[in-house]
């Protein structure tokens, strides 16, 4: 068995695509409630300063971004299948919707009923501190801040084209979950996990019978650690996860060369190490740290950059 670490906080919607698609495999994995702002310098041990959420920690990797994430939870648990070989198109087509449909999503809770539900939740000096430190991690990337018109413009619409894709059928491909189910459940969740908002998908009958099915996937079999257990785990490691996929040319780099990794839309941190690994899935990256030990880190090679140190 290999030991599963997200670090996470409860109310991050990426976070919450892993924790169910843990669930959908019925896993066991360790959870450690990591800040939902900068800094964090027990994840950033691992990370080397990456900060978007969630990190997917197994042994001594670290896996950065949810959608290799699904890739490694698929080598290492591949039943039951998030991607079947029948849709794996499709799949791919709704992975690429994603990022769209959570604009929406942050940009739906954003509207003024869902933001009073969120300084209730947190709190008006929090909610500030939030508001702030989100606008930080969208400085220097590629992406910008949604814009509130994206309620109408995105959410909505997909909102109902997913009602009218579920129409006579459970899950989105058919009677089985798939990760076209998982990229749009996290969005959703969003939305529907905000007091304010929640009620303007209400109508969506379809829709609401879906969020039962996915709800009740539940989240696997989580059990809470501190975040040094976590870095004690990583010290204590004796194996690495393979590579994914050949080694391609990595960007005029070469292998074993000192880099620079970032992601290219937004939360841009640089991590730096040594080039281990360029494939057409992922870059891989050793690096040590004074407490954690040595360390690979893995992104995708989609959005993500890379440069010479």
């Amino acid at each position: 068995m290999r030991d599963l670490i997200l670090h996470h906080y409860p109310m991050s919607p990426y976070s919450e695509k892993i924790r169910a698609i843990l669930g959908y495999k019925g896993l066991a994995w360790r959870s450690v409630d990591i800040p939902m702002m900068a800094p964090k310098p027990d994840l950033a041990a691992l990370t080397g300063g990456y900060r978007k959420t969630p990190v997917l920690q197994v042994g001594r990797d670290v896996i950065l971004d949810t959608s290799l994430m699904v890739r490694v939870l698929e080598r290492l648990y591949p039943s039951p299948a998030l991607i079947p070989e029948a849709h794996r198109m499709s799949c791919l087509a709704y992975a690429g919707y994603e990022q769209t449909l959570f604009y929406g999503a942050v940009a739906t809770v954003f509207q003024p009923e869902g933001l009073k539900a969120m300084i209730a939740r947190l709190g008006a000096e929090q909610m500030q501190a939030f508001s702030r430190d989100r606008q930080e991690l969208f400085t220097g990337g590629s992406a910008r801040r949604p814009s509130p018109e994206l309620y109408k413009t995105q959410f909505l619409p997909a909102a109902n084209a997913l009602n009218a894709q579920l129409a006579g059928r459970d899950f989105l491909l058919g009677e089985a979950p798939t990760l076209a189910d998982f990229v749009c459940w996290h969005p959703i969740w969003f939305v529907r996990d905000n007091p304010g908002v929640a009620p303007l998908l209400a109508p969506l009958r379809n829709l609401m019978a879906w969020e039962q099915r996915m709800r009740a996937l539940g989240h696997g079999y989580p059990s809470t650690i501190d975040a040094e257990t976590a870095l004690e785990t990583a010290r204590g490691a004796e194996s690495w996860l393979d590579f994914d996929g050949p080694l391609q040319e990595p960007n005029g780099l070469k292998i074993g060369e000192r880099v620079l990794l970032r992601a290219s839309d937004y939360g841009c941190e640089p991590v730096e190490g040594l080039l281990l690994h360029a494939s057409a899935y992922e870059v891989v990256l050793q690096r040590q740290d004074s407490r954690a030990g040595d360390l690979r880190v893995h992104a995708p090679r989609a959005g993500f950059s890379l440069s010479a140190a």
